[in-house]
Protein backbone atom coordinates (compact mmCIF):
# COMPACT_ATOMS: atom_id res chain seq x y z
CA UNK A 1 0.00 0.00 0.00
CA UNK A 2 1.86 3.46 -0.94
CA UNK A 3 2.25 6.11 1.67
CA UNK A 4 0.10 8.66 2.42
CA UNK A 5 1.34 12.02 3.03
CA UNK A 6 0.23 15.05 4.91
CA UNK A 7 1.00 17.24 2.04
CA UNK A 8 2.41 16.73 -1.64
CA UNK A 9 3.58 20.11 -2.74
CA UNK A 10 4.26 21.00 -6.33
CA UNK A 11 7.51 23.23 -7.10
CA UNK A 12 10.57 23.67 -5.34
CA UNK A 13 10.98 27.32 -5.96
CA UNK A 14 10.55 29.78 -2.74
CA UNK A 15 6.77 29.31 -2.06
CA UNK A 16 7.49 25.73 -2.39
CA UNK A 17 10.39 25.57 0.10
CA UNK A 18 8.74 27.76 2.48
CA UNK A 19 5.58 25.53 2.95
CA UNK A 20 7.76 22.44 3.03
CA UNK A 21 10.33 23.44 5.58
CA UNK A 22 7.19 24.35 7.81
CA UNK A 23 4.97 21.76 7.70
CA UNK A 24 7.73 19.54 8.10
CA UNK A 25 9.25 21.36 10.98
CA UNK A 26 5.44 20.31 12.55
CA UNK A 27 6.01 17.16 12.28
CA UNK A 28 4.11 16.54 8.88
CA UNK A 29 4.93 14.27 6.12
CA UNK A 30 5.76 16.24 3.16
CA UNK A 31 6.73 15.48 0.01
CA UNK A 32 7.97 18.08 -2.63
CA UNK A 33 7.79 17.34 -5.97
CA UNK A 34 10.57 19.07 -8.21
CA UNK A 35 10.27 19.62 -12.00
CA UNK A 36 14.29 20.61 -12.65
CA UNK A 37 17.21 19.41 -11.24
CA UNK A 38 18.90 22.11 -8.62
CA UNK A 39 20.51 24.79 -8.41
CA UNK A 40 19.20 25.99 -12.00
CA UNK A 41 18.59 29.22 -13.36
CA UNK A 42 15.50 31.49 -12.32
CA UNK A 43 14.72 34.99 -12.72
CA UNK A 44 13.32 37.44 -9.68
CA UNK A 45 16.90 38.04 -7.86
CA UNK A 46 16.19 41.01 -5.96
CA UNK A 47 14.71 40.63 -2.41
CA UNK A 48 12.78 42.83 0.00
CA UNK A 49 13.75 43.67 3.72
CA UNK A 50 10.65 42.09 5.17
CA UNK A 51 11.54 38.67 3.61
CA UNK A 52 14.56 38.08 6.78
CA UNK A 53 11.77 37.96 9.45
CA UNK A 54 10.02 35.19 7.08
CA UNK A 55 14.05 33.32 7.22
CA UNK A 56 14.33 34.23 10.87
CA UNK A 57 10.91 32.03 11.07
CA UNK A 58 11.97 29.29 8.87
CA UNK A 59 15.14 28.44 10.36
CA UNK A 60 17.51 29.67 7.86
CA UNK A 61 18.47 33.13 8.75
CA UNK A 62 22.37 32.31 9.25
CA UNK A 63 22.75 30.06 6.37
CA UNK A 64 21.20 33.21 3.91
CA UNK A 65 23.45 35.49 5.89
CA UNK A 66 26.31 33.39 5.57
CA UNK A 67 25.76 32.62 1.98
CA UNK A 68 28.12 36.13 1.24
CA UNK A 69 24.51 37.35 -0.63
CA UNK A 70 25.00 40.83 -1.86
CA UNK A 71 23.74 43.43 0.58
CA UNK A 72 20.84 46.06 -0.73
CA UNK A 73 19.54 48.76 0.52
CA UNK A 74 17.40 50.84 -1.70
CA UNK A 75 16.77 51.22 -5.04
CA UNK A 76 17.17 54.57 -7.51
CA UNK A 77 14.71 55.09 -10.47
CA UNK A 78 15.53 57.38 -13.19
CA UNK A 79 12.78 59.01 -14.72
CA UNK A 80 14.79 59.30 -18.27
CA UNK A 81 11.66 61.70 -19.50
CA UNK A 82 11.73 64.05 -17.23
CA UNK A 83 14.92 63.76 -15.39
CA UNK A 84 13.50 63.15 -12.25
CA UNK A 85 14.98 60.87 -9.55
CA UNK A 86 13.74 58.63 -6.63
CA UNK A 87 16.36 57.08 -4.27
CA UNK A 88 14.16 54.69 -1.97
CA UNK A 89 16.39 53.88 1.23
CA UNK A 90 15.08 51.14 3.13
CA UNK A 91 16.40 52.30 6.17
CA UNK A 92 14.01 55.94 6.03
CA UNK A 93 10.71 53.70 5.90
CA UNK A 94 8.48 54.33 9.24
CA UNK A 95 9.05 50.71 10.09
CA UNK A 96 12.50 50.36 10.18
CA UNK A 97 13.49 47.37 11.87
CA UNK A 98 14.56 45.96 8.27
CA UNK A 99 16.86 48.44 6.27
CA UNK A 100 18.05 45.86 3.76
CA UNK A 101 17.91 42.65 1.71
CA UNK A 102 19.57 41.05 -0.10
CA UNK A 103 20.79 40.65 -4.13
CA UNK A 104 20.98 36.68 -4.72
CA UNK A 105 21.43 34.60 -7.75
CA UNK A 106 18.54 32.08 -7.67
CA UNK A 107 19.85 29.42 -8.29
CA UNK A 108 22.14 29.39 -5.47
CA UNK A 109 19.63 30.94 -2.57
CA UNK A 110 16.48 28.54 -4.13
CA UNK A 111 18.77 25.83 -3.54
CA UNK A 112 19.91 26.69 -0.38
CA UNK A 113 15.42 27.04 0.80
CA UNK A 114 15.15 23.37 -1.06
CA UNK A 115 18.25 22.17 0.77
CA UNK A 116 16.96 23.40 3.99
CA UNK A 117 13.63 21.37 3.65
CA UNK A 118 15.12 18.36 2.66
CA UNK A 119 17.26 18.98 6.57
CA UNK A 120 13.78 20.40 7.82
CA UNK A 121 12.43 16.97 7.31
CA UNK A 122 10.39 17.22 4.19
CA UNK A 123 11.02 14.32 1.39
CA UNK A 124 12.70 16.16 -1.60
CA UNK A 125 12.34 14.28 -5.34
CA UNK A 126 13.84 16.43 -8.10
CA UNK A 127 13.79 15.94 -11.77
CA UNK A 128 9.58 14.67 -11.01
CA UNK A 129 7.29 15.92 -13.23
CA UNK A 130 3.41 16.70 -11.62
CA UNK A 131 1.07 15.84 -14.30
CA UNK A 132 -2.10 16.83 -13.16
CA UNK A 133 -3.99 16.86 -9.35
CA UNK A 134 -6.14 13.81 -8.74
CA UNK A 135 -9.62 15.37 -7.31
CA UNK A 136 -12.00 12.74 -5.49
CA UNK A 137 -15.02 14.72 -6.26
CA UNK A 138 -14.55 18.28 -5.44
CA UNK A 139 -11.71 17.25 -2.81
CA UNK A 140 -7.87 17.05 -3.95
CA UNK A 141 -6.37 13.53 -2.87
CA UNK A 142 -2.81 13.80 -4.39
CA UNK A 143 -1.14 13.86 -7.88
CA UNK A 144 0.02 12.01 -10.78
CA UNK A 145 3.70 12.28 -10.89
CA UNK A 146 6.74 10.72 -13.11
CA UNK A 147 10.14 10.66 -12.24
CA UNK A 148 12.58 11.27 -15.01
CA UNK A 149 13.49 8.10 -16.78
CA UNK A 150 10.26 6.47 -14.77
CA UNK A 151 6.87 5.18 -14.93
CA UNK A 152 4.27 7.49 -13.99
CA UNK A 153 2.85 7.15 -10.31
CA UNK A 154 -0.01 8.55 -8.02
CA UNK A 155 1.09 10.23 -5.16
CA UNK A 156 -1.28 10.30 -2.60
CA UNK A 157 -1.89 12.83 0.23
CA UNK A 158 -4.45 14.87 2.81
CA UNK A 159 -3.89 18.31 0.99
CA UNK A 160 -1.99 19.27 -2.40
CA UNK A 161 -0.26 22.90 -2.19
CA UNK A 162 0.62 24.27 -5.88
CA UNK A 163 3.70 25.82 -5.89
CA UNK A 164 4.68 25.38 -9.46
CA UNK A 165 5.23 28.91 -10.18
CA UNK A 166 4.22 30.01 -13.89
CA UNK A 167 3.33 27.14 -14.54
CA UNK A 168 -0.01 27.17 -12.36
CA UNK A 169 -0.34 23.62 -13.22
CA UNK A 170 -3.86 23.24 -10.89
CA UNK A 171 -5.55 26.72 -11.81
CA UNK A 172 -4.96 25.88 -15.43
CA UNK A 173 -6.54 22.44 -14.95
CA UNK A 174 -9.62 24.42 -12.59
CA UNK A 175 -9.91 26.78 -15.38
CA UNK A 176 -9.30 29.49 -12.69
CA UNK A 177 -6.20 31.12 -14.09
CA UNK A 178 -6.85 34.52 -15.58
CA UNK A 179 -4.51 37.22 -16.88
CA UNK A 180 -4.08 41.18 -15.65
CA UNK A 181 -5.20 43.27 -19.00
CA UNK A 182 -3.93 46.21 -17.03
CA UNK A 183 -0.01 44.34 -16.78
CA UNK A 184 0.18 43.09 -20.12
CA UNK A 185 4.17 43.30 -20.68
CA UNK A 186 6.97 40.94 -21.67
CA UNK A 187 10.50 40.95 -20.20
CA UNK A 188 14.00 39.91 -21.61
CA UNK A 189 16.96 39.61 -19.32
CA UNK A 190 20.12 38.00 -18.74
CA UNK A 191 23.14 38.28 -16.52
CA UNK A 192 26.55 40.49 -17.05
CA UNK A 193 29.64 40.51 -16.11
CA UNK A 194 32.24 43.52 -16.43
CA UNK A 195 29.61 46.48 -15.78
CA UNK A 196 31.00 49.17 -14.34
CA UNK A 197 28.62 50.80 -11.71
CA UNK A 198 27.80 54.26 -12.09
CA UNK A 199 29.62 57.00 -10.01
CA UNK A 200 27.67 58.42 -7.28
CA UNK A 201 25.38 55.39 -7.11
CA UNK A 202 25.41 53.70 -3.94
CA UNK A 203 27.26 49.88 -4.36
CA UNK A 204 24.27 47.04 -3.92
CA UNK A 205 21.11 48.98 -5.21
CA UNK A 206 18.78 47.84 -8.04
CA UNK A 207 19.09 50.18 -10.27
CA UNK A 208 16.01 50.90 -12.34
CA UNK A 209 16.09 53.89 -15.34
CA UNK A 210 12.81 54.04 -17.23
CA UNK A 211 12.82 55.59 -20.69
CA UNK A 212 10.16 55.44 -23.57
CA UNK A 213 7.74 53.07 -21.92
CA UNK A 214 10.35 50.69 -21.23
CA UNK A 215 12.17 50.15 -17.69
CA UNK A 216 15.50 48.61 -16.73
CA UNK A 217 16.78 47.09 -13.90
CA UNK A 218 20.52 46.48 -13.05
CA UNK A 219 20.77 44.05 -9.79
CA UNK A 220 24.51 43.81 -8.80
CA UNK A 221 25.75 40.34 -7.28
CA UNK A 222 28.37 39.83 -4.46
CA UNK A 223 30.79 38.50 -7.40
CA UNK A 224 30.66 41.36 -9.43
CA UNK A 225 27.95 40.16 -12.47
CA UNK A 226 25.02 41.65 -12.38
CA UNK A 227 21.25 41.09 -13.97
CA UNK A 228 19.96 42.83 -16.45
CA UNK A 229 16.81 43.77 -18.03
CA UNK A 230 13.78 44.98 -19.63
CA UNK A 231 10.29 44.89 -19.14
CA UNK A 232 8.34 46.52 -22.16
CA UNK A 233 4.87 46.33 -24.36
CA UNK A 234 5.23 43.29 -26.72
CA UNK A 235 3.87 45.00 -29.42
CA UNK A 236 6.77 47.89 -28.94
CA UNK A 237 9.49 45.24 -29.45
CA UNK A 238 7.84 43.56 -32.77
CA UNK A 239 7.85 46.86 -34.40
CA UNK A 240 11.24 47.89 -33.47
CA UNK A 241 13.02 44.60 -33.37
CA UNK A 242 10.63 42.94 -36.31
CA UNK A 243 8.22 40.06 -35.84
CA UNK A 244 11.44 37.80 -36.96
CA UNK A 245 13.74 38.86 -34.51
CA UNK A 246 15.61 36.58 -31.89
CA UNK A 247 15.57 36.91 -28.26
CA UNK A 248 18.89 38.39 -28.07
CA UNK A 249 18.10 40.65 -31.18
CA UNK A 250 15.07 42.06 -29.11
CA UNK A 251 17.17 42.77 -26.12
CA UNK A 252 19.86 44.46 -27.77
CA UNK A 253 17.55 46.63 -29.40
CA UNK A 254 15.87 47.62 -26.16
CA UNK A 255 19.54 48.04 -24.57
CA UNK A 256 20.26 50.47 -27.32
CA UNK A 257 17.37 52.62 -27.36
CA UNK A 258 18.10 53.74 -23.85
CA UNK A 259 21.29 56.17 -23.63
CA UNK A 260 21.78 55.33 -19.90
CA UNK A 261 21.73 51.46 -20.22
CA UNK A 262 24.27 51.85 -23.18
CA UNK A 263 26.96 53.34 -21.10
CA UNK A 264 26.37 51.68 -17.94
CA UNK A 265 26.70 48.12 -20.11
CA UNK A 266 29.83 49.83 -22.21
CA UNK A 267 32.53 47.34 -22.03
CA UNK A 268 30.42 44.81 -20.22
CA UNK A 269 29.88 40.97 -21.58
CA UNK A 270 26.91 38.80 -21.49
CA UNK A 271 27.61 35.35 -20.10
CA UNK A 272 24.63 33.68 -19.82
CA UNK A 273 21.79 33.59 -23.49
CA UNK A 274 18.68 36.04 -22.88
CA UNK A 275 15.71 34.37 -21.10
CA UNK A 276 11.81 36.09 -22.04
CA UNK A 277 8.74 35.83 -20.65
CA UNK A 278 5.39 37.63 -21.27
CA UNK A 279 1.80 37.69 -19.43
CA UNK A 280 3.42 36.54 -16.43
CA UNK A 281 0.69 39.13 -14.66
CA UNK A 282 -1.74 35.80 -13.58
CA UNK A 283 -4.24 35.21 -10.73
CA UNK A 284 -6.51 32.35 -10.07
CA UNK A 285 -9.83 33.20 -8.98
CA UNK A 286 -9.83 30.60 -6.03
CA UNK A 287 -6.43 30.78 -4.00
CA UNK A 288 -7.66 27.22 -2.27
CA UNK A 289 -10.62 24.50 -1.92
CA UNK A 290 -11.09 21.29 -0.30
CA UNK A 291 -7.86 19.82 0.26
CA UNK A 292 -5.82 22.32 -1.91
CA UNK A 293 -4.29 25.61 -1.91
CA UNK A 294 -1.96 28.17 -4.39
CA UNK A 295 0.88 29.50 -3.40
CA UNK A 296 2.81 32.20 -4.77
CA UNK A 297 3.19 32.78 -8.65
CA UNK A 298 1.07 29.59 -8.97
CA UNK A 299 -1.90 31.86 -7.17
CA UNK A 300 -0.85 35.20 -8.27
CA UNK A 301 2.33 37.70 -9.74
CA UNK A 302 1.93 40.86 -10.24
CA UNK A 303 4.72 42.22 -11.89
CA UNK A 304 8.60 42.61 -11.36
CA UNK A 305 8.89 46.33 -10.72
CA UNK A 306 9.18 46.07 -6.40
CA UNK A 307 10.73 42.33 -6.55
CA UNK A 308 7.96 41.50 -4.86
CA UNK A 309 7.72 37.82 -5.84
CA UNK A 310 9.77 35.62 -3.53
CA UNK A 311 8.27 37.97 -0.37
CA UNK A 312 5.07 36.99 -1.68
CA UNK A 313 5.75 33.70 -2.35
CA UNK A 314 7.03 32.88 0.89
CA UNK A 315 4.71 35.55 3.07
CA UNK A 316 1.74 33.15 1.24
CA UNK A 317 3.58 29.99 1.86
CA UNK A 318 4.25 30.55 5.46
CA UNK A 319 0.38 31.56 5.96
CA UNK A 320 -0.76 28.21 4.04
CA UNK A 321 1.38 25.83 6.15
CA UNK A 322 0.20 27.58 9.28
CA UNK A 323 -3.95 26.64 8.30
CA UNK A 324 -2.90 23.65 6.85
CA UNK A 325 -1.05 22.41 10.12
CA UNK A 326 -3.99 23.54 12.55
CA UNK A 327 -6.71 21.80 10.25
CA UNK A 328 -4.52 18.67 10.12
CA UNK A 329 -4.34 18.73 13.90
CA UNK A 330 -7.82 19.01 14.70
CA UNK A 331 -9.54 16.55 12.45
CA UNK A 332 -6.61 15.11 10.29
CA UNK A 333 -7.99 16.79 6.98
CA UNK A 334 -7.84 20.01 4.95
CA UNK A 335 -11.29 21.39 4.00
CA UNK A 336 -11.65 24.33 1.81
CA UNK A 337 -13.38 26.62 5.18
CA UNK A 338 -10.11 25.93 6.80
CA UNK A 339 -8.35 27.89 4.15
CA UNK A 340 -10.77 30.73 3.74
CA UNK A 341 -8.69 32.78 6.00
CA UNK A 342 -5.31 31.92 3.87
CA UNK A 343 -7.70 33.05 1.26
CA UNK A 344 -8.08 35.82 2.69
CA UNK A 345 -4.85 37.33 4.15
CA UNK A 346 -3.24 35.95 0.60
CA UNK A 347 -5.53 38.57 -1.16
CA UNK A 348 -4.90 41.57 1.05
CA UNK A 349 -1.44 41.17 0.80
CA UNK A 350 -0.74 40.97 -3.16
CA UNK A 351 -3.81 43.78 -3.06
CA UNK A 352 -1.66 46.19 -1.05
CA UNK A 353 1.06 45.68 -3.22
CA UNK A 354 -1.34 46.11 -6.32
CA UNK A 355 -1.88 49.34 -6.03
CA UNK A 356 1.54 50.76 -5.98
CA UNK A 357 2.50 48.58 -9.29
CA UNK A 358 -0.62 50.12 -10.98
CA UNK A 359 0.44 53.24 -10.14
CA UNK A 360 3.97 52.58 -11.13
CA UNK A 361 2.39 52.63 -14.61
CA UNK A 362 0.27 55.59 -14.58
CA UNK A 363 2.15 58.61 -15.92
CA UNK A 364 1.06 61.29 -13.56
CA UNK A 365 1.70 59.17 -10.45
CA UNK A 366 5.14 57.98 -12.21
CA UNK A 367 6.26 61.62 -12.46
CA UNK A 368 5.51 62.75 -9.06
CA UNK A 369 7.40 60.09 -7.78
CA UNK A 370 10.49 61.09 -9.32
CA UNK A 371 10.02 64.70 -9.10
CA UNK A 372 8.10 65.93 -6.38
CA UNK A 373 9.78 65.78 -2.82
CA UNK A 374 7.03 64.48 -0.30
CA UNK A 375 6.52 65.06 2.82
CA UNK A 376 8.37 63.07 5.24
CA UNK A 377 5.89 61.18 6.72
CA UNK A 378 4.39 60.13 3.19
CA UNK A 379 7.88 59.03 1.78
CA UNK A 380 8.46 56.73 4.96
CA UNK A 381 5.21 55.36 4.44
CA UNK A 382 5.80 54.47 0.71
CA UNK A 383 8.99 53.55 1.67
CA UNK A 384 8.07 50.48 4.13
CA UNK A 385 5.29 49.58 1.76
CA UNK A 386 8.12 49.05 -0.94
CA UNK A 387 10.39 47.36 1.70
CA UNK A 388 7.30 44.61 1.92
CA UNK A 389 5.73 46.19 5.19
CA UNK A 390 1.99 44.60 3.79
CA UNK A 391 1.67 42.15 6.54
CA UNK A 392 0.23 44.55 9.54
CA UNK A 393 0.07 48.28 8.09
CA UNK A 394 -0.54 50.68 11.09
CA UNK A 395 -4.02 52.98 10.96
CA UNK A 396 -1.37 56.54 10.45
CA UNK A 397 0.76 55.15 7.34
CA UNK A 398 -2.61 54.04 5.76
CA UNK A 399 -3.75 57.49 6.18
CA UNK A 400 -0.38 58.83 4.84
CA UNK A 401 -1.11 56.26 1.74
CA UNK A 402 -4.40 57.82 0.94
CA UNK A 403 -3.19 61.23 0.82
CA UNK A 404 -0.32 60.12 -1.63
CA UNK A 405 -2.96 58.46 -3.64
CA UNK A 406 -5.20 61.67 -3.35
CA UNK A 407 -2.69 64.18 -4.13
CA UNK A 408 -2.10 62.54 -7.26
CA UNK A 409 -5.78 62.45 -8.00
CA UNK A 410 -5.88 66.04 -7.24
CA UNK A 411 -2.82 66.88 -9.68
CA UNK A 412 -4.39 64.36 -12.41
CA UNK A 413 -7.59 66.22 -12.10
CA UNK A 414 -5.77 70.04 -12.40
CA UNK A 415 -4.17 68.22 -15.86
CA UNK A 416 -7.41 67.07 -17.14
CA UNK A 417 -8.83 71.07 -16.99
CA UNK A 418 -6.05 72.45 -17.87
CA UNK A 419 -4.65 73.91 -15.13
CA UNK A 420 -0.97 71.80 -15.36
CA UNK A 421 1.06 70.12 -17.87
CA UNK A 422 0.35 66.53 -19.51
CA UNK A 423 3.05 64.25 -17.74
CA UNK A 424 5.31 62.67 -19.77
CA UNK A 425 4.48 58.73 -20.83
CA UNK A 426 7.41 57.53 -19.00
CA UNK A 427 6.36 54.05 -17.74
CA UNK A 428 2.88 53.44 -19.36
Amino acid sequence: MSRLYDAVVIGGGPGGSTVATFLARAGRRVVLLEREKFPRFHVGESLLPFSLPIFERLGVAEKVRSAGFQVKRGAYFWNEETGGIRPVDFATGIDDRHPSAYQVKRADFDHLLLSHAAESGAEIREETAVARVVFDGTRAVGVVARPRGGAEEEIRARVVVDASGQDALLSRQLGTRRFDRRLKRGALFAHYDGIRWPEGQRPGDILLPIDRGVWYWIIPFSDASCSVGAVFEPSLVRTGAGEKASLEERFDWLLARSARMTSILAGSRRTSRVFGISDYSTSSARAAGEGWALVGDAATFLDPVFSTGVFLAMAMGERAARRIDRALASRGEVRAADLQPYSREARRLVARFRRFVYAFYDPVFFEAFCTRDPFEKMRAAVTTILSGGVERVPFMSRIWIELVFLSVGCDRFRRKVGLGPKPENAAA
